[in-house]
């Protein structure tokens, strides 16, 4: 009896010494890993917890093991065959936590910092590794190289790495920022710093920062999670009741109202378009087009139709010269309506500008859309005949709804029918909740409720792929 209770004493002062060293480690690693990452005049900032979710994971192991059991395997024969040893290339890749960070100017462009710790482990790594990609070093006061199709750029000294994630990676674009980091050391430090403690606080797998403003996002069984509460420049920003039109049960419902009366709404909107190619190679002005428009917008597909494609093919007359033919094509299309609040000039403005003609707007190429216009709405289809519409009232100013089986159906994606049989569903929402706030809410949910949506996905995917 007294050797158990000498046992049963051991054990549990070293439970509590692990459990004291844990916490211990997880108050260091915190602090740690966010230091020295984030440019002292960064926009936001995004943290990635990928030791919190490592957690999250192992303890949905140990509560459904018979899952990760008959799953290991094809994970294994996956990794062995596709993967590379991340041992010894003199710096860490998989880190307590992932810290990016933007810049004002820098668009769609993240950047982090990775400590190096051997430099020329480093140095062995990083030749192998842009050799497999086919891309070169460079020098300048650091070195730097470009990975073209994983839309990286790498600049590094003998102890720090700057990466910078952009989708048109460029150096000279992200030069400012490498030089501040590797030659200036303009990082932050202080752990009382607004951004920093707000990441250190933060126990949530993915956490978006910028100004005052947060999103989180948290993988748990059977589904993610997303919230976020954001503080708005102008009172009452979006309106706290809506009205839009569109298809009934929806396999997709997308909806918008920006609130075109704040003028600053209008403004950022024709600047963020003004930004996107396909409004220039359609010769459409941003600011003209939103000056058309309310900042009601909806997009709903349900079903599937059919339409006439115009095929031309090349023929060889009798005097050997090209003719071209034309045939019909009958093709399916899934039923997609795009209705946007807009006065009667719209229409009108698209005619001048060429992307309507006939009443079918020729900007989207691959489907017929026919428009239809009334005094509230210009209403797109991919059927000529009127659809059959919902007018609807809702306080949620945005709002996505997403139904991934019978969105599969309607679109008939290649490869699609992977996502559709592992998730359910998909709805993303936004609600002004006070007069200089609004709130965001998401939920991802996955086909299996009692196993995390990392899982479902992880295994779900690589077990198709080895069917296939």
């Amino acid at each position: 009896m007294l050797k158990l209770r000498r046992v049963l004493k051991i054990t549990l002062s070293l439970i509590i010494l692990f459990v004291i060293g844990y916490f211990i480690y997880t108050f260091y690693q915190k602090r740690a890993i966010v230091k020295g990452v984030v440019h002292m005049e960064a926009e936001s900032v995004l943290k990635i917890g990928i030791h919190d979710i490592k957690r999250t994971l192992l303890v949905d192991l140990i509560s459904s093991p018979g899952y990760y059991w008959n799953n290991v395997k094809i994970s294994q024969s996956k990794k062995d065959k596709d993967s590379v040893e991340t041992d010894g290339k003199g710096i860490d890749l998989e880190p307590y936590s992932m810290v990016f960070y933007t810049m004002k100017n820098q668009q769609n462009t993240y950047f982090s910092t990775l400590k190096i710790d051997d430099s020329e482990a480093f140095e062995i790594y990083i030749l192998d590794y842009l050799k497999k990609k086919n891309s070169s070093i460079e020098n300048a006061q650091y070195k730097y190289a470009i990975d073209k199709k994983s839309k990286l750029v790498f600049a590094w000294t003998s102890n720090k790495l700057a990466i910078a994630l952009s989708l048109d990676p460029s150096f000279e674009k992200c030069k400012p920022v490498f030089d501040d980091v590797l030659l200036n050391d303009k990082l932050i430090y202080d752990t009382n710093n607004s951004y920093l403690k707000r990441l250190i606080s933060s126990d949530s797998h993915i956490t978006y920062l910028k100004e005052d403003n947060e999103m989180t996002i948290n993988f748990l069984d059977g589904k993610a999670i997303i919230s976020g509460l954001w503080h708005t420049s102008t009172p009452n920003k979006f309106k706290s009741q809506i009205q839009y039109t569109a298809i009934p049960d929806a396999s997709l419902l997308f909806y918008l109202d920006a609130n075109f009366q704040n003028e600053e709404n209008r403004e950022w909107v024709s600047t963020f378009l003004d930004g996107i190619s396909f409004f220039e190679k359609n010769n459409l002005n941003s600011v003209s087009l939103t000056d058309q428009m309310n900042g009601v917008i909806s997009l709903s597909i349900k079903d599937a139709t059919m339409q006439s494609d115009t095929i031309i093919t090349y023929e060889y007359d009798d005097n050997f010269e090209k003719v071209a033919t034309k045939s019909l094509q009958e093709k399916r299309a899934p039923v997609v309506v795009l209705s946007v609040g807009a006065h009667r000039g719209l229409n009108s403005y698209l005619i001048e500008q060429g992307a309507l003609e006939n009443n079918i707007l020729k900007a989207i190429p691959y489907y017929t859309f026919y428009a239809q216009e009334d005094s509230l709405n210009s209403v797109f289809s991919t059927v000529k005949h009127n659809q059959t519409l919902e007018s609807k009232t809702g306080s949620y100013f945005f709002n996505l709804d997403v139904d991934f089986e019978n969105l599969q159906k309607d679109l008939e994606i290649p490869k699609g029918e992977k996502v559709s049989t592992l998730l359910e569903s998909l709805r993303i929402s936004a609600r002004q909740e006070s007069k200089d706030t609004f709130i965001l809410k998401g939920k991802l949910l996955g086909k299996t409720p009692h196993i995390n949506i990392i899982s479902q996905l992880f295994f779900g995917l690589q077990e198709q792929d080895s069917i296939r």
